[in-house]
């Protein structure tokens, strides 16, 4: 008989070593012209200290970063700190102390009443003169001040006087609000001017140069490839596993063959087998230890070892088979044939010592 072995299912990778792995390959160490940079590692979780490198296996050591700066690095930023510091005072300074109060909206009467001033003074000469013609006018016409004639013309001139100051009126309360408008926006954007410098200052918008490289490499896909590696060992053993099966179901099929039609009918009878002979073929039979040559082997074999004779061997202790080949009917009739006469030993001793202990 052979020993054979089963192709068992690989192991499914551990989901904590391949994130670790990965996490490692992702997180490479960063280093700048003058050799500072960024480095990655963990921390010591007996000493708390800052340790390089990738985190053991089986450790609970957390990941840790560590940022090195050079004596360049560190020169820079002795030297731009005071910069940055009265920076900052300065804006304190303007922005803080001098901070412009919030925009109000004026008082609409009074910028209308200030703008209407201002346009009608300027079209009151015109008006006053154009009275005074009329009037000279209508007296070089002869036309009696009082008059019907006098007060209709007067009149006329008055209406059209009084609509020209209402039009002024309603064009300066609209150029009223147009002020306010731009009087608010223009204190709003002067203090949020302010508060807008203070803002940056205070969230870091100032970042002083540095040598520190900046860039990225391209990630690996870690996990992704563990699972391809473990996805073709699965599709390999099951690929091995449908082998072996196809591989026995091959032989159980040659040996049904070798086996059908056993009949008496459809063999001719040479002779009867004389187990004596049998059993002693098979006593003188070699039988060995042994594995096919890699070359030789058939499929589905394992490579383990097997026990069993040579053919040339079966040829020559029993005659039968080609002497390359042990043919199945002919090993399974012999040791049949030998099996009855160890059999008819069994017996044959059995009655012998029963006769002996009666004597």
């Amino acid at each position: 008989m052979g020993k054979g072995s089963r192709s068992k299912t690989p192991e499914a990778p551990d989901p904590q070593i391949t994130a670790r792995a990965e996490a490692q390959f992702n997180r490479p160490d960063t280093y700048t012209p003058s050799g500072s940079g960024t480095r990655n590692g963990y921390t010591d979780p007996v000493t708390g200290q800052f340790v390089s490198g990738p985190v053991p296996v089986g450790s609970n050591a957390q990941s840790a970063v560590s940022t090195v700066e050079s004596d360049s690095e560190r020169a820079i930023r002795m030297l731009l700190e005071p910069a940055s510091v009265n920076l900052t005072e300065r804006v304190i300074s303007d922005n803080v102390t001098n901070m412009p109060g919030p925009a109000r909206v004026q008082d609409r009467g009074t910028v209308a009443q200030d703008i209407f001033d201002r346009n009608f003074s300027l079209m009151k000469p015109a008006i006053d003169k154009a009275n005074e013609r009329l009037l000279v006018n209508l007296q070089s016409r002869g036309l009696p001040v009082g008059g019907e004639a006098f007060n209709e013309a007067y009149g006329e001139q008055q209406r059209n006087t009084e609509e020209t100051i209402s039009r002024l009126a309603q064009d300066a309360n609209i150029s009223a609000g147009q002020e306010q408008t731009r009087m608010f926006n223009l204190d709003a954007a002067e203090r949020g001017s302010a508060i807008q410098e203070i803002v940056a200052l205070m969230g870091g918008g100032y970042q002083p140069t540095t040598a520190q490289p900046s860039g990225s490499v391209q990630p690996v896909n870690y996990s992704g490839l563990v699972n391809n590696q473990y996805q073709a060992q699965v599709q390999q053993a099951n690929q091995d596993s449908a082998n072996r099966t196809a591989t026995a179901s091959t032989i159980g099929t040659l040996g049904a063959a070798a086996l059908l039609k056993c009949s008496v009918q459809y063999k001719d009878v040479k002779v009867a087998v004389n187990t004596a002979w049998a059993g002693e073929a098979v006593a003188k039979l070699p039988v060995f230890g042994w594995t096919y040559k890699p070359e030789h082997a058939p499929d589905g074999d394992s490579g383990n070892l097997h026990v069993g004779p040579m053919a040339e061997h079966f040829k020559r202790v029993t005659g039968l088979s080609d002497g390359n080949t042990i043919d199945t009917v002919d090993m399974m009739g012999v040791m049949l044939a030998a099996l009855q006469w160890c059999m008819h030993r069994i017996d044959a001793l059995e009655h012998h010592a029963a006769a002996k202990r009666l004597n």
